[in-house]
């Protein structure tokens, strides 16, 4: 019985650490968390932003638009 104990080790070792790893894995997702402030990351864009979409009715002409 011993010798199937020793056998035994290693797998249930590697068992409970992979319940614990789980386990403190599943409580930190599952936390409740606040939610972070917004750091203003996000930039306004003016209504005339160089990044304004050429075929806008409001945008001018450019130099590379072409009139048919």
């Amino acid at each position: 019985m011993l010798a199937d104990l020793e056998a035994l080790t290693p797998p249930l070792i590697m068992a409970a650490a992979f319940l614990i790893g789980l386990t403190l894995f599943l409580r930190r997702q599952m936390s409740a968390r606040d939610e972070p402030a917004d750091d203003g990351d996000e930039v306004d864009i003016r209504d005339r932003a160089p990044n304004d979409d050429p075929g806008d009715a409001g945008h001018g002409p450019s130099s590379d638009q072409h009139k048919v």
